[in-house]
This record gives C-alpha cells, structure tokens and sequence, in this order.
C-alpha cells in the first residue's frame, strides 16, 4: 500500500517467511509455492522485491 502513496517500498525476500496454506475448494499449497507466489504478487506492483544480499550492496 505505501508503493501507491509514492514511497519506496521494499520487501527482502529472504527475510520474510510463509505457511502452508489450504485454497478455497481444499487444495493444499506449500509454504514455498505461497512464498514465491506472494513476492511475486508485490513485485513491481507494490514494492520492489529483492533478497539480502542485493540490498546491502545497494546502500
């Protein structure tokens, strides 16, 4: 949401973590697959995501 007020938001992806998650007709989704799926969801959209490494050698 801050990505749409103009501010530069950033979401390092090695630091975040998800869960296995259950879809709305029972479907089962594994942590990873939720992970990667949520980055990519706020990549470019909402914030910029990047891992780790890539924003230490940004500063």
């Amino acid at each position: 949401m801050a990505g749409n007020f103009g501010y530069e938001t950033y979401v390092i992806s090695d630091a975040t973590a998800a869960f296995d998650r259950v879809g709305i007709h029972g479907e089962k989704y594994n942590a990873e697959l939720v992970h990667l799926m949520a980055l990519a969801n706020l990549n470019e959209e909402f914030a910029t995501v990047m891992n780790a490494e890539e924003l230490l050698k940004s500063l």
